[in-house]
């Protein structure tokens, strides 16, 4: 009888499937919202897999442990590591049931007894370490489908000069404040001039917590927390940075800064980025998360030279697929200088392109004294100009096409 009921005992934990570890190629695939992951991993099975194939998508915060964290509320799935033990496999399975609404599992030998406690615990998946570099992004994306059901995350747009002092501040103020005009909607506003960032002064507003202090406290940072550290007046929302903060060896890391950008577009319907420095290897998780970037420059052959290669770079430095560019031609003189809107679509390669008339005053007093757009004089042009934009951004495209040809001196900078 004991060797029958040992028979039984073996029969129960047999060994599905015991397949040679794999050395195949993780296959990724585009995540629909970002996923903050626990892993518990009590034998460390998985840390040569995450390092290697997650921990680079910026779509994942991995969290590693050996062992169920005291609080697991903050993540939203967690992918466990079973052993043999099926009493310990089960007493952790019962915590995270509780815990957490989303659970993986992994293991080495796919047994009856993980399979049953899969069944029992309404795992989303059940994975053999062998499974991993085909299974994992099937299995993740399912959880991201579910979670983007109940999470919004707002649309950004990341205004930049492609040479500096082009006009990214003066345009980004204008444009918060014709956005919550026309739509009556919260806007977060995000200034990434690390050096020193005017976008505070040209709305009037003190802003009292930077950027390096919210990043510091990235995992306390809650929807009513995010809220609190931003300047605001009305409907507009602002974060900047304290002066020269690049100089301080403690700064924020593009990792930091992507988490905390994620955290304000899950916060509020719409981001607006200012990147008056233009491109920088810290902000560019911001460029990555945007949907719309608005490229300032002026009329002259410096300037199109720098945003030419500028945009060169972007392209090598951000993925594009999905995002939609369009320049501004800031200070725009029509039929003047040498060279003409049909040159600079042709030598940068864009079909979106609007302009910004040139009226020094009005921007001088608007960027320097932070009046208002509308309480300005001849004011009506630049706001009728400031509007097309904002209907582009927002994903209401109106007609601002050229279709004059390019000028010899396109083709002059194109064989450069």
């Amino acid at each position: 009888m004991e060797e029958e009921n040992s028979m039984n005992d073996q029969s129960a934990s047999h060994v599905i499937d015991h397949p040679a570890k794999s050395s195949k190629p993780v296959i990724r695939q585009p995540l629909k919202t970002r996923l903050r992951v626990l892993i518990v991993d009590p034998y460390g099975e998985l840390a040569s897999f995450t390092d290697t194939a997650l921990i680079q998508d910026r779509m994942l915060e991995i969290t590693q442990s050996p062992f169920l964290p005291a609080d697991s509320s903050v993540f939203h799935l967690a992918l466990i590591h079973l052993g043999t033990t099926k009493s310990e496999n089960s007493q952790l399975l019962e915590q995270l049931s509780t815990a957490l609404p989303h659970r993986i599992i992994v293991c080495r030998d796919l047994t009856s007894d993980i399979a049953k406690l899969a069944v029992q615990f309404k795992v989303d998946d059940l994975l053999t370490l062998s499974d991993l570099p085909e299974s994992i992004y099937p299995a993740l994306s399912l959880v991201a489908d579910a979670i983007s059901e109940n999470v919004t995350t707002a649309p950004q747009t990341t205004v930049i000069n492609g040479k500096a002092g082009s006009g990214a501040t003066f345009i980004t103020c204008c444009m918060s404040e014709i956005y919550t005009d026309m739509l009556n909607k919260e806007l977060a506003l995000i200034d990434a001039d690390f050096n020193y960032g005017s976008l505070a002064h040209g709305l009037r507003l003190k802003n009292d917590y930077s950027i390096d202090k919210a990043v510091n406290e990235l995992e306390k940072l809650d929807e009513a927390a995010v809220r609190s550290m931003m300047a605001h007046k009305e409907n507009i929302h602002l974060i900047a940075n304290a002066p020269f903060s690049r100089l301080k060896p403690t700064g924020r890391t593009p990792e930091q800064l992507d988490k905390l950008c994620w955290k304000i577009r899950q916060t509020f319907p719409e981001v607006l980025v200012d990147m008056s420095k233009g491109l920088e290897y810290q902000t560019l998780p911001l460029l990555s998360q945007s949907a719309t970037i608005l490229v300032v420059m002026q009329l002259s052959v410096a300037g199109l030279r720098e945003t030419q290669a500028m945009l060169k770079e972007l392209k090598n430095n951000v993925d594009m697929h999905g995002k939609r560019l369009a320049i501004i031609v800031n200070r725009y003189v029509a039929g003047k200088g040498e060279i003409q809107l049909p040159d600079v679509k042709s030598v940068l390669g864009v079909t979106d392109m609007f302009t910004i008339s040139n009226n020094f005053e009005l921007a001088k007093l608007r960027t320097d004294l932070g009046k208002p757009l509308e309480s300005l004089a001849n004011h009506k042009q630049i706001e009728k100009e400031m509007r097309a934009i904002v209907h582009f951004a927002t994903g209401n495209i109106m007609d601002n096409s050229n279709n004059k040809k390019a000028g010899f001196l396109s083709r002059l900078l194109r064989s450069k």
